[in-house]
């Protein structure tokens, strides 16, 4: 079963609600909504799992069938990426509990992986990058094939675009360490949520761009020394990523 860190974890809470549970739930939940009870494309091929003392409910996380305050903690793992509306989805998690979790691929992960990806966008699940630019604030862009080819025109935006072409991230992802492909999100109502119609462009929109997020998650990892083994392997494996590295001042223990 899935679990937070010991620290995080809803001690108090009697009424947990989780939204797509898929085949691994969260430990302590009371509460399962499901959309699609039978169809399994959207999580693997795996069959629904409903631990023995939690309700299932079928519905949608965009019009949550509880009336507002029904929880105390609601966890929505790897599932508001793949909503229509996640503005929506977000307004019916913060009225029904008081606190809760999300987590979804991190757009360094999500735009990696699309650049290269040769399956048709119609299957294509995720239907957006989402990231965390400030504390209490999450913040949506579309991921479509013309949204997944632009970069922001600073510096973190050219790095990154740079850097996914020196290397196969398919073969390279696995050099990353989880926090750099999750975008984690602990918060307490309300929270700011915004979904962009496009990729901003922090230097023409003056606003936060994703790629500032995706370069720290980046040179994060290349500085962790419980991983120090396994990231000496990315240069070695694809030596024009440190070229990279150095061509725009980012230095690191073990990529630079």
């Amino acid at each position: 079963m899935k679990r937070l860190s010991w620290w995080r974890r809803p001690y108090f809470s009697r009424r947990v609600l989780e939204i797509g549970p898929g085949h691994n739930p969260f430990a302590g939940v009371t509460h399962l909504l499901e959309r699609n009870v039978a169809d399994g494309r959207e999580r693997g091929g795996h069959a629904l799992l409903v631990p023995a003392a939690a309700h299932l409910i079928v519905g949608e996380a965009t019009v949550l069938p509880f009336a507002a305050g029904s929880f105390d903690f609601v966890y929505a793992s790897h599932v508001l990426e793949h909503v229509d509306d996640p503005e929506a989805a977000c307004r019916e998690i913060m009225r029904v509990a008081a606190a809760g979790y999300i987590e979804t691929p991190s757009p360094f992960l999500e735009q990696g992986l699309a650049l290269k990806d040769e399956t048709s966008p119609d299957h294509w699940f995720h239907r957006w990058f989402v990231f965390s630019p400030s504390s209490g604030r999450l913040v949506f862009e579309p991921k479509s094939p013309a949204e997944v080819r632009q970069f922001c025109s600073c510096a973190d935006g050219q790095f990154i675009r740079e850097f996914y072409e020196s290397l196969d991230f398919g073969q390279a992802q696995h050099f990353f360490r989880r926090s750099a492909k999750t975008t984690v999100f602990h918060w307490k109502r309300p929270f700011q949520v915004e979904a962009r119609d496009h990729m901003v462009d922090c230097r023409q929109e003056r606003r936060p761009c994703r790629f500032v997020g995706m370069r720290r998650a980046l040179i994060a990892n290349c500085n962790d020394l419980l991983r120090a083994g396994r990231v000496r392997r990315l240069p070695r494996q694809f030596p024009k990523s440190r070229d990279v590295f150095r061509k725009y001042g980012q230095y690191s223990l073990f990529v630079h």
